[in-house]
This record gives structure tokens, sequence and C-alpha cells, in this order.
């Protein structure tokens, strides 16, 4: 460890906790160094434990719970262990959409409420509170999940990121920031061109991090511009993958082209880490200390899980009591692992994720928009469109299917679409829309939040005459 992340680490990082008032994550950090490594049988008591007090917190302050749990004729002391929580029925994203505010704590202070909002990649947005507590336990999961894959707090790393609310603001304090605690290199892939990868790839060489951040599918994106201009890649010591699914193929592309292991993250907005890969690589260990997933029984097996069903994942946020989610179906679709894990890690593995996938659609200029920003930054905006989804079979052209909310509004929801839309994709865009009865997932269960068969033009052999001059 060199001086400077010694001096991060130890000094610039505590500092910044202190300052800042999120002092309870470096508390949350030691407690999770320490029980990722607690037997099975403390570790479902530890669950077994806050999940209790989570379900009399949540019957007796949140009106939706009440009602829930009366409605099924059930009170918090009826659960006797974790399994029994089966009773009660699973939490919809329409129900938070519809009931978000019965949905917090009625004695929680309300300067101690922080406002999220998911960015919308399964089509139906939500916005949610979670407190200053559950944000350092969350922030402390991260770091923990971070150095299996040998990533530690100021390593230099670099983001092929497509939501910008995650990029450091704008301003010197910013960039000081960065400079010194963060030490961040972005790759903003909510607009890509040819020329700015380029640039990107001569950044990485310059920069030299240790650590590659990614959407998946952006890496991929990332990864096959590389190969099909004939650049050498920087190598990183590893690649973290999030935000979507990670395919086999695709990660042996990554690797390939990056020349390092490829460690898988399963994470969401509204729980922040969910699983993630340890150095055996072997499945993805559940945040199991603050989260209960639950992979609901499928009926059949479908033909992209080997025969093994996958079923509906549900998660129960244990630690977050300002705003209670139980047994909330997250829109993926999974399999456990079995046996035990090389590390000694007791947290339990998740073998397949099917969930979430997004393409990047092609504007009629060639410039690529990520399904994720427009779900972000077009969908989640306009909470009456309900849940959409995106084809593009054309550049420049894309068709909205919209499965509307109880508030759509036929005539100014379509047009703020096409406003929107043309802002990123270009003026140019042929925008049209339909309304839809249901969207339906692909048989394993992943739900495409754009679906595009248009390729980039660096894949048919064009390019940018910017990038030409890109030195491999």
């Amino acid at each position: 460890m060199g001086l400077h992340q010694r001096l991060i680490q130890y000094g610039l990082f505590p500092l910044s906790l202190w300052r800042s008032g999120d002092g309870a994550q470096s508390r949350h950090l030691r407690e999770f160094e320490r029980t990722q490594y607690l037997s099975l049988d403390e570790l479902r008591s530890l669950q077994w434990d806050r999940l209790n007090r989570l379900l009399e917190h949540a019957y007796r302050t949140c009106p939706f719970y009440r009602e829930r749990f009366d409605e099924a004729g059930l009170r918090p002391s009826d659960f006797r262990c974790l399994e029994d929580l089966k009773a009660l029925p699973p939490l919809e994203k329409s129900d938070i959409q519809a009931h978000r505010d019965r949905l917090v704590a009625n004695d929680w202070p309300r300067d101690d409420l922080i406002a999220n909002q998911t960015g919308g990649s399964t089509g139906a947005p939500i916005s949610f509170f979670l407190s200053r507590d559950r944000k350092c336990s969350r922030a402390a999961a991260t770091i923990r999940h971070n150095r299996w894959a040998g990533w530690n707090i100021g390593d230099k790393v670099a983001c092929i990121w497509g939501a910008p609310r995650d990029r450091p603001p704008d301003g010197w304090r910013s960039r000081l920031r960065n400079a010194l605690l963060e030490r961040q290199l972005f790759l903003d892939t909510g607009h890509l061109t040819e020329s700015n990868m380029a640039q990107f790839h001569a950044s990485l060489k310059q920069y030299r991090p240790k650590i590659i951040l990614a959407y998946a599918r952006s890496a991929v994106l990332y990864a096959r511009f590389v190969r099909a201009i004939g650049l050498t890649s920087y190598q990183p010591q590893a690649v973290v993958t999030s935000a979507e699914v990670l395919e086999a193929d695709d990660r042996r592309l990554i690797e390939e082209v990056f020349g390092c292991p490829v460690f898988n993250r399963y994470g969401c907005r509204e729980f922040s880490v969910v699983a993630s890969e340890c150095e055996a690589r072997q499945g993805l260990h559940t945040m199991a200390e603050g989260l209960y997933v639950e992979i609901e029984a499928a009926p059949k097996s479908s033909p992209e899980s080997a025969g093994e069903p996958l079923g509906a994942i549900l998660v129960t946020d244990l630690l977050n009591h300002a705003m209670p989610l139980i047994r909330y179906r997250i829109g993926d679709m999974g399999t456990w692992a079995e046996g035990e894990c090389p590390c000694g890690r007791s947290l339990p593995r998740l073998r397949t994720v099917a969930g979430r996938v997004t393409d990047f659609l092609v504007g009629s200029d060639g410039r690529l928009v990520s399904g994720v920003f427009l779900a972000t930054y077009v969908v989640a905006k306009r909470p009456s469109l309900g849940q959409v989804q995106i084809h593009q079979d054309e550049p420049g052209k894309v068709l909205f299917l919209v499965k509307p909310g109880s508030s759509f509004d036929s005539s100014e929801d379509p047009e703020y679409l096409a406003a929107a839309t043309r802002e990123h994709l270009g003026d140019s865009t042929d925008v049209s829309w339909r309304l839809v009865d249901t969207l339906t997932a692909l048989p394993s269960g992943k739900f495409l939040f754009c679906r595009s068969s248009v390729r980039p033009r660096f894949l048919h052999g064009g390019r940018d005459a910017e990038a030409i001059g890109a030195e491999s």
C-alpha cells in the first residue's frame, strides 16, 4: 500500500465521514468484516433477530403493513422463524408506487428520511426513503464487497458507467475530493461515441487504475470497440461488473480484452449491493447481514436455467426501519448455489441471476445512448407512464411500448416521450408509441427495457476519424 493510499484509508477517509456525519459507516464496516465469517447457524440467528424487530416495527408504525398483516390474519408474533415470512404476501413495485407514504414509519424523524429513486431499468421506476444509518450500512457493505475483488479504499478506479447521477458533480471542491479521496476516472456511457471511447482508452493508459467498475453491457460494448479497432487494452487488476446481467460469453470477452478476472455483482437502488462474487468466483454471496433474500419456487424450468427452475427474487431489507421493504419483488429471477464456498464465508450464494438487461440505442448520427440512461432520465421522471419498453430496428427510430400508469395522459405523456428522446438521440429521431396491456419478459425471466437489433458502426468496420488516431 502506497503512502497516498495509507493517507486516504487512515486519514482523509475517516475525516470525510466525520465531517459528513456518516461516522456510523466505520462501525458497520467493522461489523460486516466480522460477521461474514459467522457460522450458518449464527448468521441465521442474526437475520432472525433483525427480521423479528423489523416486523414488530412495521406493524406498529406503518399503516400499509398493519393493513397487510390484518388482511392476511397475521400478527408479528405469529412468525417464529425466517421461513414463516412466506405467509406474508410479496411487496410489488405497484404497491410502492401507489402507497409509498403509507410505507414510511409514522414515528420516523422526517429530517432523517433520505429520498432515492430507481432508474427504471425494469420499466417501472419507484421512489423510496432510507435512513441515514441505512445509508451508512449500505456504503459499508459496498466497501466490504469491493475488498473481495481486491479493491480497497483509496485505490484508483475507472468507471464505465451509465448513470450520470453517480458521477461526481462539477466544481473545484468535487474535483479536489476526487483527486485526493475518491480517485475515479469516468466514461459516461449514457451518451457514447467512438471518439470518446477512444479518448477513454488513452486516458486509461495514462491514469492506470487498479480496478475498472462497469455496467455489464457498457463493459461489453467498450471491449468490442477496443477489439474491433485493434487497440491493446490497459490491463487493471480486476473488472467489477454490475447493474445488468452478465452473460457467460460477455464475461469471457471482458476477461480476454482486459486481461484480468471479472467479479460480478448484483445490486439495485433499493438495496445497494445484494450479492457479489468473492475471490473464489463460485456464485454471488448475498449481503445477508442486512438483507434476507428469498427465491420463489418456479412452476417449471426454462431452457436457460440448465434444467433448474428459476424463481422470482424477493428481498427484505433488515436494516431500513425508516421505510421497510418486506418481501419486495425486485423484478429479477434467480437460483441458489449449493454447497459451501471455498472462501469460508457462510453467506448464502446466488448461482444464477436473470433479470434486467438493457441494450444501447443508436441515433441516426451514430451516437450510442444506453437503455439505463433513458430509463433513469426519461422514463423514471414521468411516473404516469407506468411501465415502458423500447424497441429499435433502425438507427434513429424507436418505438415505446407503454403499459400506462393510473394517471397516464394520452396527449401529454407521448409528447414528453418524443421530446425527451430526441433530446438525447437527436432531433431527427423518429419516435412512436403504442399502449399495451402487458410487457413480456424473455423465457428466462429477463426483462429487456431496450430491445435493439441495431449494431454500432464500428462492428461493421466503420469508425470515427478521431478514433483512428488513438494509439493502441
